[in-house]
């Protein structure tokens, strides 16, 4: 009986060790591409901003 639950809890501690590991890659994962994405999107932004035209004041169209 003892050898029975002793490979219960070995199989239990497995699998918990495996859903762990899964978990926190999946995080990193996402953090990775939410840091990529909002990098991207900053880019982006700079681009335009460099290519919108300023009136003499050094104004953007928006803020007249």
């Amino acid at each position: 009986m003892v050898v029975l639950s002793a490979y219960g809890t070995l199989k239990m501690a497995i699998r918990l060790g495996a859903y762990l590991l899964l978990g926190g890659l999946v995080l990193w994962i996402r953090h990775r591409n939410r840091h990529r994405t909002k990098h991207e999107l900053d880019e982006g932004t700079r681009k335009m901003m460099r290519a919108t035209p300023k009136d003499e004041n050094g104004k953007y169209p928006w803020e007249k």
